[in-house]
This record gives structure tokens, sequence and C-alpha cells, in this order.
């Protein structure tokens, strides 16, 4: 019986989405983008397409790359797999019962088509999550009466702010 394990491989962002994480991700321009490596773009964005449910389709324009390489894929493994069981259990939610879901998310895929599904899946969330990042950090301009000084605070802000998070002000 073969072994299928998720997140061993190089994983590519092709097209579109290859342009957005190099914009999210730019080596040694700490000012103007927000990740220092495509592998923590790669992480957040799965976190964001699943808070979300954005998913998008991939786009294989041969024009631009961006490579994750395997070693930081297994680096960052235990942290992926998570995310993977969370996708697991969200996805199965309305057909399985919940314990059922949760044995599925925590139990390792049984055949190359469900391994290949659950993959694809989880890119798609990933590529929405990209999506998601880039409209809210890249494109979308700090409004002239926020309270913070630069745009890319900003656009953090208003990034925590669309997911619930908060801070109590000191007075």
């Amino acid at each position: 019986m073969a072994v299928y394990e998720f997140f061993k491989k190089e994983f590519e962002f092709r097209g579109k989405h290859a342009r957005m994480a190099g914009e999210l991700c730019t080596l040694n321009d700490y000012e103007h983008t927000y990740f220092r490596r495509v592998i923590d773009v790669y992480v957040l964005a799965a976190v964001v397409g699943l808070r979300v449910d954005r998913k998008a389709e991939a786009d294989d324009s041969p024009n631009e790359t961006k490579s994750i390489f395997p070693e930081q894929m297994i680096g960052a493994k235990e942290d992926l797999d998570f995310l993977m069981q969370i996708m697991m259990i969200l996805e199965n939610r309305e057909r399985l019962t919940a314990e059922e879901s949760v044995k599925k998310a925590f139990q390792s895929v049984e055949t190359k088509e469900e391994f290949e599904y659950y993959r694809d899946l989880f890119h798609s969330y990933v590529r929405g999550g990209v999506e998601e990042l880039y409209e809210r950090l890249v494109l979308r301009k700090g409004e002239v009466d926020e309270e913070f000084y630069d745009e890319k605070t900003a656009n953090l802000m208003a990034l925590l702010e669309r997911f619930g998070a908060f801070w109590e002000k000191a007075e």
C-alpha cells in the first residue's frame, strides 16, 4: 500500500499568483514588502483562504513562477499538516458526522485520487488566500484619515480588523 504525504515536494506558484506572491514577498525590501519568504506567504494564504472560504483556480500562464523548495515545505510541514486537517474537517462536515470528519482528517489518505483531491483543494485555498492578501495589502490604498502613519501599517491593521483582531487602546 502506498503512503501519501502532503507537503514533501516543491510547490510552485504560477501565473498571476506567482506575480502576487512576488509582490507580497520581495527579497531584501522589508520597507515595502510584507513577507520575508515565499513559504510564509503560502502558510498565511492557506489560513486566510480557509478563514474567508476563498478558493481560486490555478493560472498556468508560463510567464512567471515562484517556487518553494522541498526543504522549506518540510520545515513548515507540521503547521501545514494541521491546516490540511482543518480543511478536511471543514470539507467533510456536511456529508460526514463530526466524529467521522475528525477521524478522516487525522488518518492518512488511502488512494492517489483522494490525495490529489485534497492537495488540489488545499492549493485552491492557498491561491484564494494569496488573492485576498494581495487585494488587502498591495492594492488597497490607505485612507487619508486613518490613524496610521504609513500605508503599509494601515493595510496590515485593516487586514487584521477584517478577521476580527482587535486591540484596546491605552488611555
